[in-house]
């Protein structure tokens, strides 16, 4: 079951889609083909906001968290905004820092309009977002028709990230949602538990980009065990050039149906699970906080949610031994990630 509304800011038409399948309704907005709301229910039934969201439309539009929306054509920082595709440099705008591109920077997705087709039935919802990148006036090579299929069935949402291209391209899609199972954002997740199936995360330098792999184990990235994440945060957390988690994790397993994250709450007795088949998520612990008012007057302080941006390796375009994100001419991008919510169950890895 599903509703359409729509509202109007500065001459601009924006769509939101309402869904409602059995223990799960979810919003979308047509801008950024953004997740405005995840609803599901706590142990004892009592159905909240498990997303951080904005008090405002007028937020989403100047996003600069990218709260819940789609990032591309690429998704996190690319070094000196420069990469190589064969033998023709190409050269991104530098929106972070004045030396890197950070989601695809002016061209980001998370600022764009999709057109949308809608699947409805009595077992699932589908919404399929499509926007056409075109050369022209990009700094991004070649034409390419994005899709991006959420589908909602009892407890569960799932990505697809589909695109194709007229000419070879860089492609790496994500989604930037914020996660908070408390319900309405009534604590932050520092007492939230999580588990990671990964050994190996990679490092940043001084500029927040991927640099060199390391190992997780004895150190704040080892989650290979189910623990709060203010447990793993070392006394100088804030000096640290992240000010918490912001690093991108390599997944151990490939096999999309095996559980790659695990995130719970033992208060409310929300859980998260998350299954892709990308390599990598890069888990981000909403270290850089805005001061846009949030839903429920929740404070937007550090910590507040946490993202899970499932994704091939951030710079991989420019580092030895990862895909390098390059999708050839008339071949398919083709990658999925299921976030499914339960209540009150053991950690099964």
């Amino acid at each position: 079951m599903y509703s359409i509304n729509k509202q109007y800011v500065d001459n601009n038409e924006y769509t939101f889609i309402d869904i409602e399948q059995q223990n799960i309704r979810v919003k979308f907005m047509d801008y950024g083909a953004t997740i405005m709301n995840i609803v599901v229910p706590d142990v004892n039934g009592k159905m909240e906001t498990v997303v951080m969201a904005y008090d405002s439309l007028k937020s989403y539009i100047n996003n600069d968290m990218y709260l819940n929306a789609i990032i591309g054509p690429t998704s996190g920082r690319i070094a000196d905004g420069k990469f190589k595709i064969d033998n023709t440099d190409y050269e991104l705008d530098t929106n972070a820092e004045g030396t890197e591109n950070l989601h695809g920077g002016k061209e980001s997705f998370a600022f764009k309009f999709f057109s949308y087709e809608i699947e409805d039935n009595s077992e699932y919802t589908k919404v399929i977002f499509t926007i056409k990148k075109s050369k022209e006036n990009s700094n991004y090579p070649g034409n390419q028709t994005v899709k991006i299929i959420y589908t909602v069935r009892e407890e569960e949402l799932q990505i697809e990230f589909t695109a194709s291209t007229d000419e070879d391209a860089l492609m790496n899609l994500t989604n930037h949602a914020y996660f908070n199972l408390s319900g309405d954002m009534k604590y932050d997740i520092l007492d939230h538990e999580l588990y990671v199936d990964s050994e190996q995360h990679l490092d940043l330098n001084e500029f927040h980009i991927p640099s060199k792999v390391a190992q997780n184990k004895n150190t704040i990235f080892d989650f290979s065990s189910f623990k709060k994440i203010k447990n793993n945060f070392p006394s100088n957390v804030y000096s640290l050039i992240s000010k918490g988690i912001d690093e991108p994790f390599l997944l151990t397993h490939k096999s999309f149906d095996h559980l790659k994250i695990h995130l719970k709450d033992s208060i409310s007795g929300r859980e998260l699970k998350v299954y892709t088949n990308y390599p990598c998520a890069v888990i981000y612990t909403h270290n850089f906080p805005n001061e846009l008012e949030l839903l429920f007057k929740a404070p937007n302080k550090r910590h507040m949610g946490i993202c899970f941006e499932t994704q091939l390796v951030p710079n991989g375009i420019n580092l030895e031994g990862f895909d390098k994100g390059i999708l050839r001419k008339n071949n398919l991008y083709n990658y999925k990630t299921l976030f499914k919510f339960v209540v009150g169950e053991d950690l099964k890895c």
